[in-house]
């Protein structure tokens, strides 16, 4: 049973064992192909931040000519995206436990290429917002499918190193996202804004396609009675023989589990509240809602305008500035995912709020300090290059804070924490609840900025303050099975 001492020495075995595997190419493989979905996401997120601020994009669509409407249906545009991706996120659950991850992972793909496809011919901006809202839905999916599949397939030693891949390839995404945009944005025809998305398309229908290679979660095998299968998968993922004695510690422990679990009858949603699991569902709520708070989503979809309100005027050079932030990600999560194993989940959230914290802060005081609205023109002034410096440096930081510590943890400690019986309805939860508060923060800020220069920031600040205190009471999980989580969060 679940907690036993024979159930604690099948762990150490699976996890002593896998220490000694060699490059175990077969997970590596699988979970990087599978992260490309990350890839995927996060170019949307960098793409979008540079089409959204190109006067081509603009002058395509009549509904966009006055600022007043522009502000209004930006937040729109990206806010639909969001909304449908928590319907996704939300929809995951019972998804991935019917089909599986593997194929979540693929309908995610084919369902975000028809959005990008609408959004490509989307010459009237109706359309535009339909392809939003079903691109959206595949994000979703993708965002929860993913690491829950790398979750499982990956040995205990390596698991946060394995989940983190959805964020490193996110990272890397943005950075391409932004990139493509700024080198499209010399464009003079509307191609400047839909060559991003059709490079976009092209990715996702080759991972949709790609993805059917990829072996199935041997636990969803498993849970599903496919054992031979189950017991197959992971000695290939192993690269082991079935009959070695890592391969069957591991078969029988997940077997024994999944035993216990399909004892207490069936899987309902309100499970996650009963005793056992109620702690971990909590928990995995908080670091979702409170990764929205952290201010990520504002500077992820406005980065550009955020640039531009600091003195960058250049369209260009406000797209090429949020790519410079996307780049120092990129580094910051790759460093990461190589200590994350090490240093453990709960320090790199309290490391990441406190910097994050500070950040914005710093970036408030200099935008109330030195910054004022032109009557006349309605355009933000800074008065100060010190001051606009500043603030960029601290959005640097920002970036490179979160993706070092929340922009990983976040992804990696709700999908260990909860048992193969809640994983896939506890993570779509969770993820859900994500893209939900992200809808708020997203489309709110757009307004918070014309109404005070400094104010959203004061408030991100205040929430990783809050954020950083919360994260002491939550237990560390690094180097542990998914089933021994039994013992941490049992009570």
């Amino acid at each position: 049973m679940p907690g036993s001492t024979e159930a604690l020495k099948s762990s150490d075995i699976i996890l002593d064992a896998s220490k000694n595997k060699g490059w175990r190419k077969s997970v590596y493989i699988a979970a990087t192909l599978a992260a490309v979905g990350g890839f995927v996401c996060g170019y949307d997120t960098g793409a979008v931040a540079g089409i959204l601020y190109m006067p081509t994009f603009r002058a395509s669509f009549p509904e966009l000519a006055s600022d007043d409407q522009f502000v209004y249906l930006e937040g729109l545009l990206v806010a639909f995206m969001l909304m449908t991706a928590a319907l996704g996120a939300f929809a995951s659950g019972p998804i991935c436990d019917i089909i599986g991850r593997k194929r979540a992972i693929i309908l995610g793909s084919y369902v975000f290429s028809l959005g990008i496809l609408f959004e490509i011919i989307g010459f009237k901006f109706g359309l535009l917002l339909t392809g939003r809202l079903v691109a959206g839905f595949g994000n979703g999916l993708m965002t929860n499918a993913v690491p829950l599949y790398h979750s499982e397939i990956a040995p205990p030693d390596i698991r946060g190193r394995l989940v983190s891949l959805f964020t490193v390839m996110s990272s890397f995404g943005q950075v391409v996202g932004y990139f493509v945009t700024f080198g499209t944005s010399y464009l003079t025809t509307a191609w400047g804004w839909r060559a991003p998305w059709l490079i976009q398309l092209i990715i996702c229908v080759v991972l949709g396609t790609a993805v059917l290679f990829l072996p199935f979660s041997p636990r969803w095998l498993i849970d599903t009675g496919r054992e031979d299968e189950g017991l197959a998968v992971i000695a290939e993922l192993q690269e082991a023989p079935m009959d070695d004695p890592a391969v069957r510690a591991e078969f029988d422990e997940i077997k024994t589990e999944l035993d216990a679990e399909k004892a207490m009858g069936q899987r309902t949603y309100s499970e996650l509240f009963y005793k056992g699991n109620r702690k971990r569902t909590f928990i995995a709520f908080f670091i979702a809602i409170a990764t929205s708070f952290t201010g990520i989503d504002a500077i992820l979809y406005y980065g550009p305008s955020i640039f531009a309100a600091a003195g960058l005027s250049d369209v260009s050079s406000a797209i090429a500035a949020s790519g410079g932030t996307g780049i120092v990600s990129l580094f910051a999560t790759i460093v990461s995912l190589i200590f994350i194993d090490r240093w453990g989940r709960k320090f790199l959230f309290i490391l990441g709020s406190v910097v994050m914290g500070i950040s914005m802060f710093i970036t408030g005081a200099m935008f109330q300090a030195y910054a004022y609205i032109d009557d006349t023109t309605g355009d933000i002034v800074m008065t100060n290059d010190n001051a606009r410096n500043t603030i960029m440096a601290f959005i640097f930081i920002f970036m490179a804070a979160f993706s070092l510590t929340w922009g990983v943890a976040s992804y990696v400690y709700p999908a260990e924490i909860f048992n193969m019986r809640c994983r896939a309805k506890g993570l779509g939860l969770a993820y859900g609840l994500n893209w939900a508060f992200s809808i708020l923060v997203t489309y709110c800020m757009p307004l918070f900025m014309a109404s005070t220069l400094s104010g959203s920031y004061f408030f991100f600040g205040a929430c990783c303050a809050v954020m950083t205190v919360v994260i002491f009471f939550i237990p560390e999980t690094r180097n542990r099975t998914l089933e021994s989580m039994e013992e941490i969060f049992h009570a």
